[in-house]
């Protein structure tokens, strides 16, 4: 009797303290995330998750939203693993509670949309591009896709006197899509030649066999839709076949540059025009933050998960608590984009959410001058 009594007192004491623990936590609003945090591809792992972070330090510095601390659970999907990304994303639904995820690459998009369409949980998307991203429910990006991205890029081409176009992508929806959509119809219609379009798998380092097909096809430009380092493995490798002419790659960044060195002159990138000179108040505390915690300069993607969490995440999270609701519930915060689908940004003045999932927001097309972007043409969403 004793064993059972001492039983139910420990039990009782146990249910006591969960109690306490679930009421200690029932202020922490978790973030979950599924970025590359190793792997090939760990370098957006690395700057997306700090901008993140950093989000969230400054919202909780600032003394949280509506009485939430912002708590980031960091998920690895390693090289791009979508098996990996769902099981993440069931423990996080499961055991996290999460309502918002903040999520790249095209692939892991695609493979775990479905479940948060299912289960109500809000995506923010500020890494892939793939136009197959839009028009799918629960699924938000404040990256710019690529059919906001290449018609801007191929009219520059056009105007350089580029008529023989070459394409190399990457063999998953990010490349497919935009190729077969965009490329290929657009600059047909404008009267140019697709000499070759040489499909490749990710994570090499020698794609001379493609590019030297393309070379064949005697191309006046060459069009990369890849991702991660393949890019600057891709740029170099056209270099070193004498592939000497312009080439535009979806992005760039200090590791690209390492691997790729002087090779990268006449590169040419279209995309997301966050401004590191900018005298906005929001964005310094961003940049100057981050430089000093991280000893390096925010990237696009760096400054996109910020914004998310600084940003975006908060304004909804107030818009759902002032309608009395749950802010863990990711069906409230998707109603609540609706109220107001502009959100200040670190970008400058507002970026507008549009109905397909889209965003609209400032793009330059930028030339690598001496190992750095360089804004050459700034232009509009389209």
């Amino acid at each position: 009797m004793k064993c059972i009594k001492m039983f139910s007192l420990c039990l009782t004491v146990l249910l006591s303290l969960c109690t306490l623990s679930h009421g200690a936590d029932a202020k922490i609003f978790n973030i979950g995330t599924l970025f590359p945090m190793t792997g090939p591809q760990a370098y957006y792992g690395r700057v997306m998750s700090r901008g993140a972070q950093m989000g969230c330090d400054h919202v909780n510095a600032d003394g949280g939203v509506e009485g939430y601390k912002l708590k980031l659970v960091i998920s690895d999907f390693k090289n791009v693993d979508v098996m990996l990304a769902l099981s993440a994303m069931q423990k996080m639904i499961l055991i996290d509670k999460v309502g918002c995820v903040l999520t790249s690459f095209s692939a892991i998009n695609l493979g775990v949309q479905p479940i948060c369409a299912e289960k109500h949980v809000l995506m923010i998307n500020g890494g892939a591009y793939s136009p197959k991203l839009a028009e799918k429910p629960y699924l938000y990006s404040t990256k710019v896709s690529q059919n906001q991205m290449v018609p801007p890029m191929l009219r520059h081409f056009w105007d350089m006197g580029i008529r023989r176009l070459g394409i190399i992508h990457i063999a998953d929806p990010a490349g497919e899509v935009p190729v077969e959509t965009l490329v290929k119809p657009m600059w047909t219609e404008m009267g140019g030649t697709i000499v070759a379009a040489e499909p490749h798998q990710p994570g090499l380092t020698d794609y001379s066999s493609y590019l030297s097909r393309i070379k064949e096809g005697k191309p006046d430009a060459v069009y990369d839709i890849s991702t991660g380092q393949d890019q600057a493995f891709i740029v170099k490798g056209a270099r070193e076949i004498g592939l000497n002419i312009p080439m535009t790659v979806p992005d760039w960044n200090d590791d690209f540059q390492a691997i790729a060195g002087k090779t990268s002159e006449n590169v040419y990138v279209p995309g997301d025009h966050f401004n590191l000179e900018s005298s906005d108040a929001s964005a310094r505390r961003f940049i100057d933050g981050y430089k000093a915690k991280w000893k390096e300069l925010p990237d696009i993607f760096a400054a996109n998960y910020y914004d998310a969490v600084y940003n975006m995440l908060p304004e909804l999270i107030r818009r759902v608590v002032k309608k009395g609701a749950n802010p863990a519930n990711g069906a409230e915060l998707e109603k609540a984009i609706w109220e107001n689908p502009a959100f200040k940004t670190i970008y400058g003045g507002e970026i507008k959410i549009n109905r397909d999932g889209s965003s609209n927001k400032p793009i330059a097309i930028f030339k690598i001058v001496d190992g750095k972007k360089t804004v050459i043409k700034q232009v509009v969403s389209e």
